[in-house]
């Protein structure tokens, strides 16, 4: 059966780490998203993005879908069709509403990876990448936090991320269990 790991998380929490864990060690692919913006410097289409103008994005079957900046962002059923050509097994980083929308569209396919941490490592890793401080007492504050709401819990794997060696022994063990 097709499967999709889904990461959400805190900011700081190593999503994109063990994303790349994934890809790197299991030959996971990553779900690539959507975006309307324009292409930076050094992406490529198919694989930073896909990148749409505001009508084809419309034409999309989007799972969730917001607007930063003026742009829209999404993942699409085309975007994890595509990944599952590639592998039976993906990944895709998402906040809490789309891992709702994904688990509500896609039940027992959806294998949901609640990543955190204490908020001290939280608060350290962002510093330590470059965020802005202000930025990251808002996150650590607010609704960015990205909590794990009372009604996901019980689909939600928790795997708590203080320490990266057990982090990847522990993903090991994920990825054994949902491959056999």
């Amino acid at each position: 059966m097709r499967k999709i790991i889904l990461i959400a998380g805190p900011s700081g929490a190593g999503k994109t780490t063990i994303s790349e864990y994934l890809t790197t060690c299991y030959g996971i692919p990553r779900v690539v998203t959507h975006t309307t913006r324009p292409a930076r410097v050094g992406e490529t289409p198919g694989v930073s993005y896909y990148f749409e103008t505001p009508e084809s994005m419309s034409r999309l079957h989007l799972f969730e879908k917001v607007t930063y900046g003026g742009n829209q962002y999404g993942s699409s059923r085309e975007g994890l069709d595509r990944a599952w050509e590639k592998s039976d097994l993906v990944s895709l980083i998402v906040d809490i509403a789309g891992a709702r929308s994904y688990l509500e569209a896609l039940g027992d396919q959806v294998y949901f990876l609640y990543v955190t941490g204490d908020l001290a490592t939280l608060k350290e890793r962002m510093l330590a990448r470059g965020d802005d401080p202000e930025k990251v007492a808002g996150r650590l504050a607010g609704a960015e936090l990205n909590e794990l709401p009372a009604d996901l819990a019980p689909q939600a794997h928790v795997l708590v991320n203080q320490n990266l060696t057990k982090t990847e022994e522990k993903l090991d063990e994920i990825v054994k269990k949902l491959r056999d």
